[in-house]
């Protein structure tokens, strides 16, 4: 069973269900079905963590992701100013791509659209997607220059990087 998360994917092994889980959430959906006998019966998945996933989990919750806590280990980097500014741009142009990738995926899966309006968002988010990509690369060409310009140690250089990538 492959876990997917937005720090990435694990993979975990899968036990047999357990007619009683002990610390599981209750996770309730309705079917579609067409035959009118079923219409209307639920059906219960029992979730159970692993300690890993549930770790992994919080650790990602807890990982300050925000933009602003980027921003705040950029600062604290003590990297020149210029690097600094250019880390921030690409950061937002990261959380920016994110979130338009996400209304992308809630235009494909609003079944309230029509087709021409979906198109017609689906159209605009792509846009908007693909200008955003033109800018991160852009700033990541920059900042490349940047580094080729001045003398930084090679710590600095992998703490930049990271910081970058993150």
């Amino acid at each position: 069973m492959t876990i997917s998360l937005s720090t990435g994917s694990v993979s975990l092994d899968a036990s047999p269900l357990r007619s009683e889980p002990l610390n599981a959430e209750k996770v309730t959906t309705t079917p579609v079905t067409s035959d009118a006998d079923l219409a209307g019966a639920n059906t219960s998945v029992y979730l159970d963590l692993s300690p890993l996933a549930k770790g992994i989990a919080s650790s990602s919750e807890k990982a300050g992701n925000t933009l602003e806590a980027k921003n705040t280990k950029i600062e604290e980097s003590g990297l020149p100013p210029e690097v600094q500014e250019l880390l921030k741009r690409i950061a937002e142009y990261r959380e920016k791509l994110k979130e338009k990738q996400q209304e992308l995926q809630d235009v494909m899966q609003d079944q309230s659209l029509g087709d021409e309006q979906r198109q017609a968002k689906l159209n605009a988010l792509q846009e908007a997607i693909n200008s955003l990509n033109s800018a991160l690369q852009e700033a990541m060409s920059q900042l490349n220059k940047i580094v080729d310009q001045m003398d930084l140690d090679d710590g600095a250089v992998i703490e930049m990087m990271s910081l970058a990538m993150s």
